[in-house]
């Protein structure tokens, strides 16, 4: 690989898989929705990554029982309607890149946590008594009705985003390319 090469594919390496997640809070946040196609290049990019890396068979393996089993378990609380569809499908795509190792652990927990957190922020907000204290203007908005509605469901690709963004580190990328 020349070195202009190299170089663009560090910057790939760095920088493709924290702004995806930058979109998945995005999209969920506005429209408590994430696109199947933005979970689809995720894990595309995970492929496109281990291809060009040369990670083992072995490993490739690894990351692929990792997502199988975040899959399972993302329909599965699916199922009981504790989730969204996306939600476990970002989940999915999010844990390939961390594969089977303790980061993946950890990547999980700082979910559910943030989750947590984030879940009693929206319970504040979806008081009645913030409801009223915002301008008329704000809530004829579709998103921040979508937000403030108390029955709505929780954006938790925000979470998933946010501990994606924290826990990613390119470093095991980019000593496969050194």
């Amino acid at each position: 690989m020349g070195k202009l090469m190299s170089d663009l594919f560090s910057i790939f390496i760095k920088f493709f898989f924290p702004t995806m997640m930058v979109g998945v809070i995005i999209y969920d946040f506005f429209t408590l929705t994430i696109p199947n196609t933005l979970n689809f290049l995720i894990f595309i990019g995970f492929i496109f990554i281990a291809f060009m890396t040369g990670i083992s068979l072995v490993d490739f393996g690894w990351h692929m029982l990792a997502c199988f089993v975040a899959l399972t378990f993302g329909f599965t609380l699916f199922a009981f309607n504790m989730f969204g569809g996306g939600d476990a499908k970002s989940l999915a795509a999010s844990v390939t890149w961390f594969g089977w190792q303790p980061q993946t652990v950890e990547l999980l927990l700082a979910t559910a946590i943030l989750g947590g957190v984030f879940a009693v922020f929206l319970l504040i907000m979806r008081s009645q008594l913030v409801q009223y204290l915002l301008p008329i203007k704000l809530t004829n908005i579709q998103w921040v009705r979508a937000i403030f509605t108390p029955q709505a469901r929780m954006p938790y690709g925000v979470a998933i985003g946010a501990a994606g963004i924290w826990l990613y580190s390119p470093d095991k990328w980019l000593a496969l390319i050194q």
